[in-house]
């Protein structure tokens, strides 16, 4: 009777092949001798450094910290009030949402963040919150017109805190 040998796939040769493996155990390494080590103190942490808060960017343009009436004094000339008497010092009262209604809101914000300030109607707020009559105010030195349309106009700009 013939018998046939199995059919082997793959790369294998035809002698016997020896699979076993030897394993060695580990070998044990030789451990470093310790190097004596100067004395340390232990290690203090640094406290942090204090650091104050930055500056609310909302509070600079607020303009809520002044007392009413506000006075703005006219460093280069008086005018006449509406009774003829000169007058050296503007005291406005606080400006209401009808001030706005009658003579129109004298601030607004441009494309590039500037403040601008209608001259026109800032002329007939001035007037309305200060009592004195718009022809009069038109006598004033344009620095102490200046001074008193840029100490109000923070009131006519929207507060940013309400925006949050």
């Amino acid at each position: 009777m013939n018998v046939a040998k199995p059919i082997r796939e793959g790369f294998v040769a035809d002698e016997s092949v020896d699979d076993t493996i030897e394993i060695q155990p580990p070998q044990p390494q030789p451990q470093p001798r310790p190097q004596p080590q100067p004395e340390q103190q232990p290690k203090r942490a640094a406290p942090p450094p204090h650091m104050e808060d930055p500056p609310d960017p909302v509070d600079q343009f607020v303009g809520g910290k002044d007392k009413w009436p506000m006075r703005v004094r006219l460093l280069y000339k008086p005018i006449p009030d509406s009774n003829g008497n000169l007058v050296d010092t503007l005291e406005f009262r606080q400006p209401r949402g009808g001030d706005i209604n009658r003579y129109g809101n004298p601030c607004r914000i441009n494309q590039e963040g500037d403040v601008v300030i209608d001259e026109r109607k800032m002329h007939y707020i001035m007037s309305a919150l200060s009592g004195i009559l718009p022809p009069m105010l038109e006598a004033m030195d344009p620095r102490d017109w200046n001074s008193c349309a840029y100490r109000l106009r923070d009131f006519f700009l929207p507060d940013l805190r309400a925006w949050l």
